[in-house]
């Protein structure tokens, strides 16, 4: 049965995840997504790590294979992310500083639904694609343009990825302990953030043509996603002039006590605990087999422990620090205290059963790589599929996979003129 895009093609000039995010879960659903890119200024992903090792190869270490001169690399086509975040596309490849490769595009653009991209603010208006130029072309196009800061405004041509966006909106400030500088967040989530908001908009620009059948223009920031993430914040000093703080591992509102992650056996192991009632407190100490230090008076009521948290807490880290951490969570938890695993991805991935009885991870087919794991939608439908790796039924495709399906079958060209224009440095 086709997804529930079936039908729908999109012309996809994404890179990295804050904008290539997008249409892979729109491909999850059906819509036919031809990635376009080229060599010359390829996608950061398909060179850095993770790589896939080679065959001959034990551990890549990252690098050996990727190189920043694609000339060196010994394959553009092993990153595990690049993998993961373009499942289910077609890929072509398409040299748009070239005269022909701009007409070739805007052939693409004539049969298509979408198109994508996420270069600054006014990238496609210098090289003669913008959204005037495109839409003369297919007045029906939905254009999508999400770059860091938006069309407009003063910072519009400043570049951006997820840890400029996440500084510039405040979330980095927001982050770490209270008594050290900003930790910053670990990973670039406004990448995935605008990704998100990328399919959304898209699914709302195909509803608003199905109704008026007209096309539009988007314009996507990604440091404007990162303000809605800190939104309590902006809300508490709008009203209450109140600057936010970082609270760390503590409850900043539910009083809570002893409440944090804790070191468990092994190296950067640990099990986050929050003790919520006095109740909770006693089951602890029995877990505990009841220390002589549990028993002290302070600690028998939740005021006294808020108010000697760090001491507590500092005691409760020994008893933790020489077992198990999935030990500590299984035990806490059948006596009803809030116990969790601060997991890995290893653990995630390799290990965790509900992750598991979900089929978070599916395996698809890579022409390269051969099978390999990618992530899976958020959700399923029950009477339509929306399974990652649609339509095309692999992973990403290696680069310029699908030259012959994009140039003859849905431009018309001649194998002879696709040679040509491959010699010429086109595609």
């Amino acid at each position: 049965m086709p997804g529930p895009l079936a039908g729908v093609r999109i012309a996809d000039l994404t890179w990295l995840l804050a904008g290539a995010g997008g249409p892979k879960m729109l491909a999850a659903m059906g819509a036919e997504v031809i990635r376009c890119e080229w060599v010359g200024k390829l996608d950061f992903l398909r060179l850095g790590p993770p790589q896939v090792p080679l065959p001959d190869q034990e551990d890549t270490g990252g690098f050996t294979i990727g190189a920043q001169d694609p000339s060196q690399a010994a394959s553009l086509n092993r990153n595990g992310n690049f993998n993961d975040i373009n499942a289910g596309k077609y890929g072509c490849s398409l040299n748009l500083a070239h005269p022909r490769g701009k007409e070739l595009f805007k052939q693409l653009v004539a049969v298509s639904d979408v198109v994508m991209e996420n270069y600054s603010a006014s990238a496609m208006d210098r090289m003669g694609l913008g959204y005037e130029v495109l839409k003369a072309i297919n007045p029906d196009i939905i254009y999508i343009q999400a770059s860091g800061w938006g069309k407009t405004g003063p910072y519009r041509d400043w570049l951006s990825y997820g840890p400029t966006a996440q500084a510039m909106s405040g979330l980095t400030a927001m982050s770490g302990l209270p008594d050290r500088e900003p930790a910053g967040w670990g990973f670039s989530y406004l990448d995935h953030n605008g990704g998100y908001f990328v399919a959304l908009a898209t699914m709302m620009a195909l509803l608003h043509r199905k109704r008026t059948g007209g096309g539009l223009y988007l314009d996507l920031s990604q440091v404007a996603t990162g303000f809605l993430w800190g939104g309590t914040a902006v809300l508490d000093y709008s009203a209450n002039g109140r600057r936010g703080v970082r609270v760390g591992n503590r409850s900043p509102n539910r009083p809570a006590s002893p409440h944090g992650a804790f070191p468990a056996r092994g190296v950067d192991q640990w099990v986050a605990i929050a003790v919520f009632t006095d109740e909770q407190w006693a089951a602890l100490v029995e877990t505990m087999g009841t220390p002589d230090w549990a028993r002290d008076g302070r600690y028998t009521m939740m005021a006294g422990r808020l108010e000697h948290q760090d001491e507590l807490e500092a005691r409760l880290s020994e008893w933790t620090r020489d077992r198990d951490r999935f030990e500590i969570m299984h035990l806490l938890q059948r006596r009803a205290v809030p116990a969790g695993v601060c997991q890995t991805p290893a653990d995630r991935v390799d290990t965790d059963p509900q992750l598991a009885a979900t089929d978070y991870l599916v395996e698809l087919d890579h022409s390269e790589i051969g099978r390999w794991p990618v992530q899976n939608l958020p959700f399923t439908m029950s009477e339509t599929p929306s399974i990652v790796g649609q339509p095309s039924n692999r992973g990403a495709p290696c680069y310029g996979e699908d030259n012959d399906y994009v140039y003859q079958q849905l431009l018309g060209l001649t194998s002879d003129e696709q040679a040509a224009l491959k010699e010429a440095g086109v595609i």
